[in-house]
C-alpha cells in the first residue's frame, strides 16, 4: 500500500503545537504533504490551522493516569489505522508515550520522537526511574529520534535511552527557531522606554530580566539570592512569567518587599520582544532545559545572556561572545557574572549584537523549518527506496 507523503504530528497541549510545531507543518503542507495535527485542542489553535489540514482533538493532559493513558492510546491507534500515515512524530512526554505505543501497534512505518529535553533522572529518585523507563520505551518504539541539541543527544546515549546512530540533530539544534521579523531592532529604543515607563523603571537603571516559569527548577532561588547581593547598585530585576510557588519562602518575601524586584506576571507571547527591549541582560539560570527558545528570542533582540552550563542553553549561545555560562545551582557564580555585566556595560552590549548575528545564521525560522522539511523528505525517500528493495 502506498501511504503517500502523509504525516501526523502529536503534542500534549495546543500551546505546544502552536509554539513549536504548527509553522513547520504548514510549510510541509505547502510542499505537498498531507498533514494532520493531534493534541488537546483549543479554539485559538483551531483558528490558526489552515484549510486542508485536519486537527483532531485528543484529550491529553500533563497529569498522568492509567485510565487516561489507555483511552488516549486507543483513540490514537484508531486514528492511525484509519488515516494510514507514512510517518508520525510526537513531542512532549505524554504525547510521545501514547503516540509511540499507538504508532507501533498501528504499524506506522516511520515513527519520530522529537526529544525536546531529558530529565535528570538521578536527582528524581523513584520518579526518575519511572520517567527513564517511559523515555526508554518511547525511544525503543520509535524508528528515529530527533534530540533538540548535540549535548542532549550525547546525554541520551549515555543514559542508554538509545544507541548511537538512531538519533540525529537538525542543524545547530532547536525546534523551529525564531521569526526575526517580530524582533524590530529599529524600534528597540522606543520599546525600551515604553516598557520601562510602564513598570516605573528609570532610564539609568541596569535591568536584569528573566522570562519563564518562576520556579525552583528554573533557577529562581539562585537568581534572587544572586540579585540580593548586588541590589545596592542602580539595578532592577524584572521577572516575567507565572509564579509556581516553589521558590524559597524567605527569598520570595524579600523580593516582594524589594522596590528593585518586579514580578510582572505572565505576558502574551507577542509582547516578549518589547519586554526584551527593556532589558540589559537576560538571566536564565535553569537547572534543565531542552534548548532554550527564550535565549534565541533574546539574541534576536540583541540582548546578551547569562545562562547555565548545561546541555541546551550552553549550545544556543557562544561562550564569551554572545553570552556567559555559569554552573547551575551556584548563586555565587551567578552573582559575580551579573555584577560583571553591570560594571562593563559596553562590553556586554556588544555580546547582544553578536547574538543577533548568530540568531540570523543558525536560528532564523526559515532555516529551521527547511531543516525539518528536508529531514522528513529524506526519511520518506529512504522508506520508499527500502520498500522497492
Amino acid at each position: 500500500m502506498d501511504r503517500g507523503k502523509s504525516i501526523i504530528s502529536i503534542t500534549t497541549i495546543a500551546g505546544t503545537m502552536e509554539s513549536f510545531v504548527l509553522e513547520s507543518m504548514v510549510y510541509m503542507q505547502q510542499k505537498g504533504w498531507n498533514v494532520t495535527l493531534m493534541c488537546n485542542t483549543n479554539q485559538h489553535l483551531l483558528d490558526r490551522v489552515p484549510e486542508g489540514m485536519d486537527c483532531v482533538h485528543v484529550p491529553m493532559e500533563r497529569s498522568f493516569s492509567i485510565g487516561k493513558a489507555i483511552k488516549c492510546t486507543r483513540q490514537l491507534v484508531k486514528e492511525f489505522r484509519k488515516r494510514k500515515p507514512a510517518m508520525v512524530q510526537y513531542g512532549t512526554t505524554h504525547a510521545a508515550m501514547f503516540g509511540s505505543i499507538a504508532a507501533w501497534i498501528a504499524r506506522v512505518p516511520i515513527r519520530i520522537h522529537l526529544q525536546w529535553g531529558i530529565y535528570n533522572y538521578d536527582e528524581m529518585g523513584f520518579v526518575g526511574k519511572f520517567y527513564w523507563l517511559v523515555e526508554w520505551l518511547t525511544c525503543k518504539l520509535s524508528t528515529d529520534i530527533r534530540p533538540v541539541s548535540h549535548k542532549n543527544l550525547q546525554v541520551a546515549i549515555d543514559e542508554h535511552l538509545f544507541k548511537a546512530g538512531k538519533g540525529k540533530v537538525l542543524g545547530q539544534g532547536g525546534t523551529i527557531g525564531v521569526d526575526l521579523t517580530k524582533y524590530p531592532l529599529a524600534e528597540k529604543e522606543t520599546l525600551r522606554q515604553q516598557i520601562r515607563q510602564k513598570y516605573g523603571i528609570s532610564n539609568s537603571a541596569y535591568v536584569y530580566g528573566f522570562i519563564g516559569r518562576i520556579s525552583k527548577d528554573k533557577g529562581n532561588n539562585e537568581l534572587l539570592e544572586a540579585f540580593r547581593k548586588i541590589a545596592d547598585d542602580d539595578v532592577v530585576l524584572l521577572l516575567l512569567g507565572p509564579n509556581e510557588g516553589t521558590i524559597d519562602k524567605e527569598l520570595q518575601e524579600w523580593a516582594e518587599k524589594s522596590l528593585k524586584v518586579i514580578f510582572a506576571g505572565s505576558i502574551d507571547h507577542n509582547d516578549i520582544p518589547k519586554h526584551l527591549a527593556a532589558m540589559d541582560v537576560l538571566v536564565h539560570p535553569t537547572y534543565r532545559e531542552g534548548f532554550g527558545m527564550v535565549l534565541q528570542e533574546a539574541m534576536a533582540m540583541e540582548v546578551p545572556i547569562i545562562t547555565t552550563d548545561i546541555p541546551g542553553p550552553s549550545e544556543v549561545i557562544e561562550e564569551g561572545k554572545s553570552g556567559v555560562l555559569v554552573p547551575s545551582h551556584d548563586a555565587e557564580a551567578l552573582s559575580a557574572a551579573m555584577l560583571e555585566f553591570y560594571k562593563n556595560k559596553e562590553k556586554y552590549a556588544q555580546f547582544g549584537k553578536n547574538g543577533r548575528i548568530r540568531a540570523e545564521k543558525c536560528f532564523a525560522r526559515p532555516v529551521m523549518i527547511d531543516n525539518i522539511y528536508q529531514d522528513k523528505e529524506e526519511l520518506y525517500n529512504n522508506y520508499i527506496n527500502n520498500k522497492k528493495h
